[in-house]
């Protein structure tokens, strides 16, 4: 957290709900007001998603996301929210605000996602050098942190590094996404043998998940699954 925010945060406590921005709902001590957390708790990933990269399907109809390769180099992929109001409201305050508070309950939702599952270590997406110097913090480690909370057993291990940067991925179709993360990214650890469990805020076309998969098997990963606090329809 850069010091501004953290200054802030100490003369500014927690006053309006991360969801709604209403401070006459908010509860003291509370992150989101009752409505806000119940809304959120219904965009939970239930029915009719594929069980290995959470895309929606049709009844009765394969899952097209996976035909497609749209997950190529991951085993699996966990997430507990769509990628939709409540949750992405605390996305966006995470990434852009930043509120390093909206990443609470997501990572509570995400620890409880993975319950019973063993990895040997998180690996957060990395950014850029540039892009982490001019934000000051990478979403994707603070996450794996606040994980860490509730996951003591999971090792942080910083194994990728983005060695070339790239246009903003939300800026570009799915096609263009492919070709602007691929190969940009690399291992700087050693992870022979290991399960990675690799996180990052949002899985939208899924470009970035495969390179960075790609990279941490080139280096030896044994399996590479994927934790997101949302998925994009």
């Amino acid at each position: 957290m850069k010091i501004g925010a953290f200054l802030s945060s100490l003369l500014f406590p927690q006053a309006r709900c991360l969801g709604c921005d209403e401070p006459r709902r908010l509860d003291a001590g509370q992150l989101l007001c009752a409505s806000c957390a119940q809304a959120l708790s219904e965009k939970g990933i239930e029915q009719l998603f594929c069980p290995r990269c959470l895309s929606f399907l049709s009844q009765g109809k394969q899952c097209s996301f996976c035909a497609q390769g749209g997950l190529m180099g991951i085993d699996r992929a966990f997430a507990p929210f769509h990628h939709r109001e409540e949750a992405r409201q605390l996305v966006l305050r995470l990434k852009f605000g930043p509120v390093e508070a909206a990443g609470r309950p997501l990572a509570q939702a995400m620890a409880l996602t993975i319950t019973g599952q063993h990895f040997d270590y998180l690996v957060p997406v990395p950014l850029h050098r540039s892009n982490h110097r001019q934000r000051g913090f990478n979403q994707a480690e603070m996450l794996c942190r606040m994980i860490q909370h509730h996951r003591p057993d999971l090792a942080l291990l910083i194994a990728l590094e983005k060695h070339e940067r790239t246009r903003r991925q939300s800026s570009l179709k799915r096609v263009a996404r492919l070709e602007n993360a691929h190969n940009k990214y690399r291992a700087v650890a050693e992870v022979t043998g290991k399960s990675i469990l690799l996180v990052d805020d949002v899985r939208t076309t899924g470009a970035t998940a495969q390179d960075c998969a790609r990279a941490l098997r080139e280096a030896g990963a044994l399996r590479v699954s994927l934790l997101t606090a949302t998925v994009a329809d």
